[in-house]
Parts: structure tokens; C-alpha cells; sequence
């Protein structure tokens, strides 16, 4: 079958169902060439791959060569995870079942067909390690490698050259080079999304038994540390500088061009805000929405990105202030593992859950903090090819610096030497990626990858017809509920009304979404799980949370009353 995109994968035989599940947080988009062929084979292909050695539920003879993509592929540009694979992971671990697996770390997937049994899934010696790992897993006070990572990516940073005093070939060199660092800091990350998805797995089960399954979200939350939260608390403290009389009138005028106006204030107000605005920007410029696509913008690159969620949460009022929304949540949690602790007490599940309830403060804020980690790593290489971009396109040989990603890795150092004969090659590929882009792939398959008539056009999902009264169900991720008017945002580049309390309804978010959370009364997403960005950060911040709520953003029409109940997961319209 003719591949759809040049850095496609192959279909695996063995682990044959992929989801958008979980991927689709940070490769929102279709991927890059370059991107995929380079950094989507060797970091988190490999690295994931590394991750699974090391749990030792897996062995090398299970896999493919390594750079062949079967933990994670790319089909028709869209990045997808292995569903089958993990399913297996969960029939080699003791207590855990597919079931537990898929709905804590991929969430509600109607599409996906049942796990069927194969004859290679049951490993004696590869259950016996990942024995051995648990007992590890439900001991562990803190997670020492992941602060080794942020002081080795700090050292990378501080070191990095003047990219504008490189060759063309020394650009590449240093682009390359970062993979093998990036790929040890990845395998720590799906390390840590398996040790909070098993963590979870055992969690949920326990309150099922216990009959309390709606206190999963509380249990999961009040964790404390979360990166992602930190940034979104950053972002309020700015919104609370923006509030102040002279710099609200320049946020009054438009987000355009604001920060010249700002700077050319006398105002001791808008000095103060620019200062603290400087120190955002070094802590959390790299982020930005589909963060680890390299041709995505971050908010050092397009700072109108944090300065419109500035803008909305300035008109929120002090007293939602997200310490002040989740300053409860920590107890919540303990009264929650103290009424399901009781509800097992004498039951053989007791001691697993008490354990696993114990470490959810270690694991849940580690999986935030390595992705972080993981997500300043991308952001190195992707100003190493804005360097190359740019230069090229000041030279008139690709229109934006962006085009340089539509090269595979194999290829991109013959265009750089001699770019004339790859002009048709790139022009043909932007107008596939145009393409790509209008069409949204099928969240699941199963065997061959799909083609591109599965795919569904974007412009065809909104305007469906909703009655009132109708319950659109998925799960609860976050506790409470809250009624107001859905707004449907499907870009951090959207500039459509979102006021305070309104219900976010959104295809998933990253880890760049999370200061838009301020202003929301509750979050709807059509993707995520218990371990998600839209869950975490929704129990952090005290605010109501559904997930995995299928065809939200086609189904709800912008500006429709809604009630969001984050305990069951349903998402009612009025």
C-alpha cells in the first residue's frame, strides 16, 4: 500500500491497533518529515522502547529493529501509540488487566476492539521481572533520575552556542547530537506515564470493589508540584499584574503589538509586569500548543499565545486564584483513600491499594516534571533548525523556516548542499501537509493503517445537531460539577470569546493549555485518561473534568448551556 506521507510507518503484524489516544496531546498535528524521521524514530520510538527493557516486561525479540515504528507510529502524518502493546504489558503484570491499562492510560475507546489473546503475550520470565519492578515501583519516595535529567538539560541550555556562528553543517550536527541525549530522557518519561498508569490501574480497580468508583478523581488528586500547574499559577500571578489600572488600558487596546506599548510606558505598573513577564518567558518560552512537532510555535516564538490567556484571566476575580481553588484537595484525597482503605479493610486488595494510594504524590507530579523536561530537550533542537530555517529562507530557498522539517533525515543534508533539485519535493509535500491538516484521521485502527478516504474533513464535524436534554457520557476526571456555556476552542491561536466560567470544550490539550484552564469553569476534552494533562491539571486546580467524551467538539455547539459532572463523566445540554 502506497504510503500517504513520506515519513509513514509500516503496519505491525504483531501489535496490530494504534490509537490518537495520549499522542495526540503533544502531536496535535500531522508530524514533520524531519521531525518523525529523526527525533520520532530514534527518541520516542526507541526511548519507549528502552522504557519497556527496563520495567522488563518486554524483551528485544518482542520488537522490530529498532528505528522501525511499532511502539509508536506515524500513519498519514498523525502520530498514534500502540494499544495492543500495552494490553500485553498488562497481561504480564501481575494484578492488572487490559482493561485497567486502556482506561487509565488511553481513556473510553468505543472503537477499539477487545484484547484478543496471542500465543507470544504470555512471558513467565518477563511477568517474574516485572514482579521485581512493582515491588520497586510501590516503594519509591521520590524519583531521583528526573532531577539528574533537568540539571543535564540546564547544562545543555547554558552551554548552547551561537547558533547564528555555526555552518549549515555544524546546525546539523548539533540537531543529531541531541537525540541520543533526548532519548535516555524519554525512556524515564514513558517509565513514569507506566508507573502512574499502573499506579492508577491498581487505584481504580480497588474503588470499584470498594463500590466507590467515583472517588477515582479525588483520589488521584491534591498531589502538590505539578510543572504544568506551576506555569498556569505563573501565568495568574501576571493576569493579577495585568489587572492594574495602566496596564489593563494597554491590554484594552488589543493583544497586537502590546508588549511595545508596554515597554514604551513610564509606568511603574507596566514596568513591574514586563519584568515579571522577562522571567516567565526563561522559565516556560519553550512551551506552546502540539509541543513536540518542531514546526509549532512556543511562546518565546509567538508570545500573543500566553499573552491572550493573560488577557482572559485577568477578568477573572481573585478568589478563583488557583491556590486558593485547590487548597482543599490534599485532604479531599486522604479522606477518599481512608473511605475506600476502610471499604477493603481484611480484603486481599487492602494492602495494594493502601501502597498504591501512597505513592500517587510521587508519581503523578514525576510524570509532569520529565515531560517538561522532555519538552525543553525539543525546544534545543527546534532552535537549532530555526537557525537553518532561517537562513534559507533569507537566502529565498523555502518560503519559512518550517519548510526545512518537510526534508527526512535522509535527505535534508543533500537539500542543504544543493536545494534546487528538491524544490518540486517541497512544494509537493506542503500541499500534502495543507491537505493533512483539513482532515481529521480515525482516533483508532486496527491492522492496516487507514487510508486517506477514512479520514474525516474538519470543515464536515461542526454543525451537527444536539437536542437538549442529551447526556454525552465519557470519564470523570476531576470532582464537581459546573453548569454554564460551552465555548469550542480548537487552537490556542483561537481568538474567540471565552469568558470566566465558561465550559472548555476542546479536541485534548498540553501541557501549554493549562493558564487557559484559569478561566474555565470546567474542561471537556474528546481525548485523555486518569493520567492525562487535562486530567492532572484539572485535579490541581480544583476544577470539574470530563474525558474521553467522544465528539464533543461537533456534537456541542459553541455558546450552548451545559453541566459538566467530573465525578461520572457526563457532559449534560440544556
Amino acid at each position: 500500500m502506497d504510503k500517504i506521507w513520506p515519513c509513514d510507518d509500516d503496519e505491525s503484524k504483531r501489535f496490530p491497533i494504534f490509537t490518537r489516544a495520549n499522542t495526540g496531546e503533544v502531536f496535535v498535528d500531522a508530524a514533520t518529515p524531519l521531525t518523525w524521521s529523526l527525533y520520532g524514530r530514534g527518541v520516542y520510538e526507541n526511548g519507549y522502547r528502552d522504557a519497556l527493557l527496563k520495567l522488563g516486561v518486554f524483551t528485544a525479540e518482542d520488537f522490530r529493529p529498532e528505528w522501525e515504528g511499532e511502539v509508536v507510529g506515524c500513519f498519514g502524518g498523525y502520530v498514534y501509540i500502540n494499544v495492543s502493546l500495552s494490553r500485553v504489558l498488562a497481561e504480564r503484570t501481575p494484578g492488572m488487566t487490559w482493561q485497567a491499562i486502556d482506561q487509565s492510560f488511553f481513556g473510553d475507546q468505543p472503537d477499539a476492539p477487545p484484547y484478543a489473546p496471542h500465543p507470544d503475550d504470555v512471558n513467565e520470565e518477563c511477568t517474574a521481572r516485572m514482579t521485581d519492578w512493582m515491588g520497586s515501583l510501590f516503594a519509591a519516595t521520590s524519583v531521583p533520575e528526573i532531577d539528574a535529567h533537568r540539571h543535564r538539560i540546564d547544562e545543555i541550555v547554558a552551554t548552547r552556542p551561537d547558533l547564528t556562528t555555526l555552518t549549515d553543517a555544524e546546525l546539523l550536527e548539533r540537531f543529531r547530537s541531541l537525540v541520543p541525549e533526548m532519548r535516555d530522557m524519554f525512556a524515564t518519561h514513558m517509565t513514569q506515564t507506566y508507573s502512574s498508569t499502573i499506579v492508577t490501574g491498581v487505584i481504580a480497580q480497588a474503588a470499584a470493589a470498594a463500590g466507590k468508583p467515583e472517588l477515582l478523581s479525588s483520589l488521584t488528586a491534591g498531589v502538590g508540584d505539578v510543572d504544568s500547574v506551576v506555569q498556569s499559577i505563573d501565568i495568574w500571578n501576571l493576569s493579577r499584574l495585568a489587572k492594574s489600572t495602566s496596564v489593563a488600558a494597554k491590554f484594552d487596546k488589543g493583544i497586537g503589538d502590546l508588549l511595545e506599548r508596554l515597554e514604551s510606558s513610564d509606568s511603574a505598573e507596566a514596568a513591574e509586569f514586563l519584568a515579571a513577564w522577562k522571567v516567565f518567558q526563561q522559565q516556560w518560552g519553550f512551551l506552546g500548543p502540539s509541543i513536540w512537532e518542531l514546526r509549532s510555535p512556543t511562546y518565546g516564538e509567538n508570545p500573543e499565545i500566553a499573552l491572550r490567556m493573560i488577557d482572559r484571566a485577568r477578568h477573572v476575580e481573585d478568589a478563583a486564584s488557583p491556590t486558593a481553588r485547590s487548597h482543599s484537595l490534599e485532604q479531599d484525597r486522604i479522606d477518599a483513600v481512608k473511605v475506600v482503605g476502610d471499604a477493603l479493610a481484611g480484603g486481599e486488595l487492602h494492602d495494594t491499594f493502601m501502597a498504591a494510594a501512597n505513592v500517587v504524590p510521587v508519581y503523578m507530579p514525576a510524570r509532569e516534571r520529565i515531560k517538561v523536561q522532555c519538552t525543553r530537550m525539543i525546544e534545543e533542537a527546534r532552535k537549532t533548525m530555526r537557525e537553518l530555517g532561517g537562513r534559507l529562507t533569507a537566502a529565498g530557498t523555502i518560503d519559512r523556516w518550517q519548510d526545512v522539517l518537510l526534508l527526512m533525515n535522509d535527505e535534508i543534508d543533500s537539500f542543504v548542499a544543493d536545494p534546487e533539485p528538491w524544490n518540486d519535493t517541497v512544494a509537493e509535500r506542503k500541499e500534502r501537509l495543507s491537505l493533512l491538516e483539513s482532515l481529521s484521521p480515525p482516533f483508532v485502527f486496527d491492522g492496516p493503517p487507514p487510508t486517506l478516504d477514512q479520514f474525516t474533513p474538519r470543515s464536515d464535524v461542526r454543525g451537527l445537531t444536539i437536542e437538549a436534554g442529551t447526556v454525552l457520557t465519557g470519564l470523570g476526571a476531576s470532582p464537581g460539577t459546573c453548569t454554564g456555556p460551552a465555548r469550542v476552542i480548537t487552537s490556542l491561536d483561537d481568538e474567540g470569546e471565552f469568558d470566566a466560567g465558561d465550559i472548555l470544550v476542546a479536541r485534548t490539550t498540553d501541557s501549554s493549555w493549562g493558564p487557559l484552564f484559569l478561566t474555565a469553569g470546567a474542561i471537556v476534552c474528546e481525548t485523555g485518561a486518569t493520567i492525562s494533562h487535562a486530567a492532572i491539571v484539572s485535579r490541581e486546580l480544583g476544577i470539574p473534568a470530563a474525558v474521553s467524551v467522544e465528539g464533543a467538539t461537533s456534537l456541542i455547539p459553541d455558546g450552548t448551556i451545559v453541566t459538566v459532572n467530573g465525578d461520572d463523566g457526563t457532559v449534560t445540554v440544556h
